[in-house]
């Protein structure tokens, strides 16, 4: 099961009408063991979710956002990603006078309806859909 990491500085300054956003290249699947780590000085002013696309995943009311300081938040939740995406985006703003670096890590699994063949191919599909440069 793949494992990606990403991070993102958000610039100090920001506001909820301008956002930032980092986009997370990941292949189809299921997201799932999704962290998000806000580092010590974040005071709360860092926001930030985890969206496909324009459909806000993380947290799931989409009014609201995680701004938190010197935690590693683990998100115990799974969401099937649309294949045609390919991609997930952390978007967010910093209303501080510090920049603040953000870190997200989650796993893709692949759905259990596949068989482990059925698997093999996918990903050998996705090998030469890359070494083809299909997107």
């Amino acid at each position: 099961m793949p494992h990606y990491s990403y991070t993102k500085t958000f610039t100090a300054g920001g506001s909820k009408d301008k956002p930032e956003e980092l986009e997370m290249p990941c292949h189809w699947g299921i997201l799932t063991d999704v962290t998000i780590t806000f580092p010590a000085g974040c005071h709360g002013v860092c926001h930030v979710h985890i969206d496909e696309s324009l459909h806000q995943i993380f947290p799931t009311n989409p009014e609201d956002d995680y701004a938190l300081d010197d935690v590693t938040l683990p998100i115990n939740d799974e969401y099937e990603l649309l294949d045609a995406t390919r991609k997930i985006y952390m978007r967010g703003y910093n209303t501080g006078v510090y920049d603040h670096r953000i870190t997200v890590t989650f796993r893709v699994k692949m759905p259990e309806r596949y068989t482990p063949l059925e698997e093999a191919l996918f990903r050998l599909i996705k090998i030469l859909e890359r070494l083809i440069g299909v997107k």
